[in-house]
């Protein structure tokens, strides 16, 4: 939720609000959607302008979670689910910010923005390391704060929330993702109570403002291992407690709520205490070195400190208006309950579906003792020095920005958070059926499937797109309206629709939001359920007969009986992701055979060279790592090349089908391949200096396939897995798949260029990426067929054009050339006095250019 200013507030003071800790030895409660977002923003950088890198996206949180491991931490890692009702004004905010940024997308500049499916590949990663997972019902910050509590243990976040919440609370900018070691002799109180130095707090406000949070992930191997009970191995960071902001009970804990409610947060709007502000708290001072929400804070804890928890609150209710009144008592009473909240389902939920899910951790890290007091007269003088200090950087955090645009808004806008309070219930999971959270809970469905079924919304978040044409995910609406109406028609659960004032029944529908064509604004339509579902709709049967209705229904020109007789030829991991390439093909009017033949080019690369050697994208340290591999292999190649010998497949792989041929493909040919197309893995050098030869509309075909694979997948999800969910990191990469794309469309003869340049070292790998393409082609719909001799025809007549244009212009200009190098340079003047009347000069007169 967040509580706007606070994480700067708390930065710029950081040597009294926060305390060195050493992360060992513990259980660990892990904001999994804050995670997600800072490993993804700190990895892939400026490359998510190309639509995502999943694969690097995917080893980063390995790795992440290899680093907790080696420092015996056990991490429980929650996601949030749906939104809530009184958050969506804030939502629609956001997405017109999300939809501002796309229209100006410059792939050199430093926004990130998060691809489709990078929640997905984070739970797939998260599960494949083992990790216990659960996504929760709403926003997960209640859920995280009573784990930690139950399980006494920190929470890993970078919410400000958790500067309220009574629990241990680890920023995860001061988390340095490197594996130190150190003599348990040497751990003590000490280390724990001491103060953050000068040169600390300054680093903690420094990565606040630059949102950096790991710039890169270690992991220190210890060259002879260290004798057993001797040493310890740790993670170094900074935590902070409740108690640190109160302060020797001079702010208590039941004003905290309060605290948070007067400096907004995305529930209610700062500008409705703006006559409080006005009359009841006075002005917050106009010092040119503090930004006004920081000087907010200041006065606001000043205020509390000298008032009681009723009369603070008895305060700013006499300055609202009474239809605000109400509203304002039940936000700050639910933030009471959260903040203290003991019911936690994730405790359940790990325990049941995970064994041993709470094993007895020793806590080397924190002896369990009195924490101490901070000093409150280092606060006080901190607080008034204030004023004194200089600001170093302005501080960049959004949240505050959207704040002070808020402010200037009027008195309407700025309450309609608060003037519509959502009925509160202690149990928000009793608003969804059992079945719904058995999906749910274990990450299996998408978040967006809880907006469907409570809200009746969908919120698209924009992705990388061509602005000037529909919003991409409008390709895949007839499988999310389809998705819908299974919601509604639950074997033994169907949803009886609301009946108008004659008695008629109205249609069952949801809200989509969306972006609008061609603005800067969001524009909301209503779907509503058109049929009802072929099939009964049995949540815990499987059942591929759903899918099959929406090609038959979508698809009409193509064989769907053909279609799905041969997906059984294909991997098991791969059928969905073909699925949603024939649905792409038939529906989207913006790409062709090129775009096809760049995924299925990155689908054979990611799922064959990453998993037979080493993943390395750096051009240098590739060559560094295997650089003798390298040239040894091209010294026993060209060596073979020179006496006249064919490489070719061993007999025994001859006899495989081909898809089964892949896990024998030799480390030599990965290797070989690698170093060719290692270039291609980054973005091009021409868009640093010419960045609009970028092309959103190339980009926007490719958003336009991720969101049939989001969607399909999402189907998928709800009707029991009857077919493999596609893993997204081992399918498809942003940046590699543009460059692809941008190198074969000059191409006369594609396959020809991948055979003989790109997959030149690797007949197994050819061979595969020609089976995937001829599997395709009796799917192709027939206005995008072409063959190869007439797509190499039309290039030829093509080329022949444009060469006999550019001659004619070179021609041209040197017939110029040569008209101006033989003219008479005098001609000018000599065409001049011609038109004039000869006149007698006499040199010796020298007055006789003066006649008139």
């Amino acid at each position: 939720m967040g509580v706007r200013g606070l994480t700067s507030y708390i930065a710029q003071r950081a040597e009294v609000y926060l305390k060195p800790f050493e992360l060992h030895n513990t259980a660990l409660v892990i904001d999994g959607d804050n995670l997600a977002c800072n490993l993804y923003k700190d990895v892939t950088g400026t490359y998510s302008a190309f639509g995502g890198d999943y694969d690097d996206f995917y080893r980063a949180v390995l790795q992440f979670f290899q680093v907790l491991a080696e420092c015996n931490i056990r991490p429980y890692v929650l996601m949030d689910g749906g939104y809530e009702e009184r958050k969506l004004r804030t939502v629609s905010k956001r997405l017109r910010g999300k939809i501002s940024v796309i229209k100006k997308i410059n792939p050199c500049a430093s926004i990130t923005l998060f691809p489709l499916h990078l929640k997905e590949v984070f739970i797939d990663a998260v599960k494949d390391c083992g990790v216990p997972l659960m996504r929760c019902v709403f926003e997960a910050d209640d859920e995280l704060a009573a784990l930690a509590r139950k399980l006494n243990c920190p929470v890993l976040s970078y919410d400000s929330d958790f500067y309220i919440h009574n629990v241990k609370y680890i920023p995860l900018i001061t988390l340095t993702v490197k594996v130190l070691t150190k003599q348990r002799k040497q751990s003590g109180s000490q280390s724990h109570n001491r103060r953050l130095r000068q040169h600390e707090a300054k680093h903690v406000e420094k990565r606040t403002k630059s949102h950096k949070i790991m710039s890169g992930i270690k992991t220190a191997f210890s060259e002879s291992p260290a004798k057993a009970g001797k040493t310890y191995k740790y993670l170094d960071c900074c935590i902070y407690r409740v108690e640190h902001l109160c302060g020797r009970g001079a702010l208590g804990p039941e004003k905290l709520p309060l605290f948070a409610a007067l400096l907004g947060n995305d529930y209610i709007a700062r500008s409705a205490f703006r006559n409080f502000f006005a009359a009841g708290l006075g002005k917050a001072g106009r010092s040119r070195k503090l930004k006004q929400q920081q000087r907010r804070i200041r006065v606001i804890l000043q205020w509390l400190r000298e008032q009681t928890a009723e009369s603070a609150l008895n305060k700013v209710l006499s300055r609202l208006k009474k239809s605000q009144r109400d509203s304002l008592v039940a936000q700050v009473q639910a933030a009471i309950s959260g903040y203290s909240n003991e019911l936690c389902h994730s405790y359940d939920f790990f325990d049941k579906h995970y064994e041993a899910a709470f094993p007895c951790i020793e806590a080397y890290s924190e002896p369990e003792e009195e924490e101490e007091d901070v000093n409150e007269a280092e606060v006080n003088a901190l607080r008034n020095s204030d004023e004194e200090e200089e600001e170093q950087q302005e501080d960049t955090d959004k949240d505050e920005k959207q704040l002070e645009q808020s402010s200037n808004e009027d008195d309407g806008e700025g309450d309609e958070d608060v003037a519509h309070p959502e009925t509160e219930i202690e149990d928000k999971t009793l608003l969804f059926p059992q079945w719904f959270l058995d999906k749910l809970y274990p990450g299996s469905i998408p978040r967006y499937f809880v907006d469907l079924l409570h809200l009746r919304k969908y919120i698209n978040n924009p992705q990388i797109e061509h602005f000037g044409h529909h919003d991409a995910n409008a390709l895949a609406l007839p499988i999310l309206n389809y998705s819908f109406a299974l919601l509604h028609h639950v074997a033994g659960e169907e949803t009886q629709p609301d009946l108008d004032e004659e008695g008629h029944p109205l249609p069952i529908e949801y809200t989509y939001l969306t972006r609008a064509l061609r603005v800067t604004n969001v524009r909301y339509f209503r779907m509503p359920i058109e049929q009802k579902p072929a099939f009964e709709f049995v949540p815990s049967s499987p059942d591929a007969r759903h899918l099959r209705v929406i090609f038959e229904e979508q698809l009409p020109h193509a064989n769907v009986p053909q279609l799905f007789e041969h997906l059984e030829l294909l991997p098991e991991d791969l059928q969905l992701y073909f699925l949603a390439i024939v649905y792409w093909l038939h529906k989207s009017e913006h790409c062709d055979l090129l775009h096809l033949h760049a995924l299925l080019l990155c689908l054979v690369v990611l799922r064959t060279v990453d998993v037979t050697i080493p993943a390395e994208r750096e051009v240098k340290e590739f060559a560094r790592r295997f650089g003798k591999i390298l040239k040894q292999e091209r010294a026993v190649r060209d060596k073979e090349a020179a006496e006249g010998v064919r490489r070719g497949i061993k007999p025994t792989l001859l006899e495989l089908p081909v898809p089964e041929r892949m896990p024998h493909v030799p480390k030599s040919d990965c290797y070989l391949v690698q170093e060719n197309l290692l270039p291609h893995f980054h973005m091009q050098e021409i868009f640093k200096k010419k960045y609009d030869l970028y092309s959103t509309t190339v980009i926007h075909s490719f958003a336009e396939f991720q969101s049939v694979v989001y969607q399909l997948n999402g189907l998928n999800a709800l009707l029991n897995q009857p077919r493999s969910s596609p893993r997204m990191n081992q399918l498809f990469c942003g940046a590699f798949i543009y460059n692809l794309y941008d190198l074969l469309r000059n191409r006369i003869d594609v396959r020809y260029h991948v055979e003989h340049f790109l997959l030149a070292d690797s007949r197994l790998m050819f061979d595969f990426y020609c089976y995937l393409y001829d599997w395709c082609a009796p799917f192709v719909p027939h206005w995008k067929q072409q063959s190869e001799t007439e797509q190499a025809a039309a290039k030829v007549v093509e080329k022949k054009r444009l060469k006999k244009q550019r001659q004619a212009a070179r021609k041209a200009a040197a017939a110029a050339a040569d008209d101006e190098t033989t003219a008479d340079p005098n001609a000018e003047q000599l065409q001049k006095s011609e038109d004039e009347e000869d006149a007698f000069f006499d040199l010796n007169n020298k007055f006789c250019g003066l006649k008139v």
